[in-house]
């Protein structure tokens, strides 16, 4: 925390830099204060709540109580008006606000989200089942990302106040996403925009829900209905954590906004280790994830300057890191419970392709039998590549496991291994749908690795493949 906010807090301004200060290069054109130097206006939401984390963490800590007030008299500075047409925006600070209004007991806070929240409403339509648009203008999207914290507050201001209706609201926001971005089960979907359902999977969605499922449980009096609640908060977690990790950890969703997502998934899984009714050994394993989360963070974090990048899974390539993508690391490294284990995070060493880098490819889950949310396939082209960043505790030999099929005949790829390549032959399935793991041994240094497979015709490389997952183990 004392490295992040080195890098990124401007005391003078009482606003966080969107890139860090020692970046070789200024910060194009933004939408934030200052042509985009400092954050924009969720990105700010986001960083709030990391201080509050560090509050949380550490109550005692008055440098962390000041910084509440510090960033919340910066933001208003910057933007006195609150205008924004981005009703998530506006919603994440009406969230953020009632956080810290529980941690300090501060009236305005409390003020302030009760004016966010009810000038979001009447953007409650009918259409499309019901929830809040998006937007104020120009589009009719309805999204978790606006729609789930809204539930939260509606919850913490009805706790806060006693006026049912914002009880009655929090029910309402609730069931339409449930009912409408949701498959039911565990998968939480995106949005619906023009009649269409996008049915994208973000760590951000997840987390946004579980945490609307929880607050609303905390005032449900109907003991089926709280049942109900925990477990679709816990179902949901569990797909994330099996679907939207890489050997345990949580994927790399690039940079921007998505830099950022991850920490609200944290967020999630630290509320539930804590909750009332759960299991112990549930409780622990989101424990661990966390913990297991943050030590990867502690482990990639850049030696200069003790920043992160948005992929936990290797160093961080170039000299700029945003503010966002830094903050969920250290949010990772608050939220976690201490101590932290001195080791390698290697997980059940199992990465999926979809999860990883992707260069000129795309992911697809038509064919059956894949493992994770899919496969990569459209990938016969020179510079096309699936890279996965992997972590081993020793520096040894490994078996590498490429499970694919190749229903078109054998197909050849260039598997390259921190830079060393060599030609890779994968013989035929009988179809698509027929999957086989390829064994192949491997040299891999203690630590952080990156291992490529790609199409390079000049290294004769031909045939389609649909590449499924990399598998890391002990050789026999």
């Amino acid at each position: 925390m004392q490295d992040f906010l080195k890098a990124y807090w401007d005391a003078d301004q009482g606003y966080f830099l969107a890139w860090n200060r020692s970046a070789p290069f200024a910060r194009p054109s933004g939408s934030g204060p200052v042509g985009g130097k400092y954050t924009d206006f969720w990105w700010e939401a986001q960083l709030w709540d990391l201080v509050l984390d560090a509050a949380e963490r550490e109550p005692g800590n008055t440098m962390y109580r000041s910084l509440i007030d510090d960033v919340y008299t910066g933001f208003v500075r910057a933007y006195p008006d609150w205008r924004n047409d981005f009703n998530d925006d506006l919603g994440w600070w009406a969230q953020a606000s009632m956080r810290a209004y529980r941690l300090t007991g501060n009236p305005r806070y409390l003020q302030q989200a009760a004016t966010l929240f009810d000038s979001i409403w009447p953007y409650w339509t009918d259409a499309s089942g019901g929830g809040v648009l998006w937007r104020r203008s120009g589009s009719n999207q309805k999204n978790v990302a606006t729609n789930g914290p809204l539930v939260v507050t509606a919850v913490r201001l009805y706790q806060a106040t006693g006026e049912q209706h914002y009880l009655m609201r929090a029910q309402q926001l609730y069931a339409f996403v449930d009912s409408h971005l949701t498959d039911g089960q565990a998968r939480v979907y995106d949005n619906i925009e023009n009649g269409e359902l996008r049915r994208w999977d973000f760590t951000y969605n997840v987390g946004n829900f579980v945490l609307a499922a929880l607050a609303l449980r905390e005032v449900s009096l109907d003991p089926t209905e709280r049942a109900k609640l925990l477990q679709r908060a816990t179902d949901s977690t569990d797909w994330a954590l099996d679907n939207l990790t890489n050997a345990g950890i949580f994927l790399n969703e690039g940079t921007g906004d998505g830099g950022g997502f991850k920490g609200v998934l944290l967020r999630a899984l630290h509320t539930l280790s804590q909750t009332p009714g759960l299991d112990a050994a549930v409780q622990e394993r989101y424990r661990q994830s966390l913990r297991d989360q943050a030590t990867q963070v502690w482990n990639q974090r850049r030696a200069a300057d003790g920043l992160i990048g948005p992929d936990w899974s290797a160093p961080h390539e170039g000299d700029v890191i945003e503010s966002l993508a830094a903050g969920t690391g250290v949010a990772a490294l608050q939220l976690a419970s201490p101590s932290l284990p001195a080791r390698i995070v290697v997980g059940d060493g199992r990465y999926e392709a979809e999860n990883s880098v992707l260069e000129g490819v795309k992911s697809s889950a038509v064919a059956d039998g894949f493992s994770g949310r899919g496969y990569v396939n459209t990938f016969f082209q020179s510079g096309q590549f699936v890279e996965f960043h992997v972590n081993v505790p020793q520096a040894r030999r490994y078996l590498l496991k490429l499970r694919y099929s190749a229903g078109g005949g054998e197909a050849r790829r260039t598997l390259t291994v921190n830079g060393a390549s060599r030609k890779l032959t994968l013989p035929p399935t009988p179809d698509w749908a027929t999957w086989r793991d390829l064994d192949i041994a491997i040299e891999l240094p203690a630590g952080s690795s990156r291992i490529r497979i790609s199409f390079d015709g000049e290294m004769n490389s031909r045939g389609w493949l649909n590449l499924d997952r990399l598998t890391l183990g002990d050789l026999k």
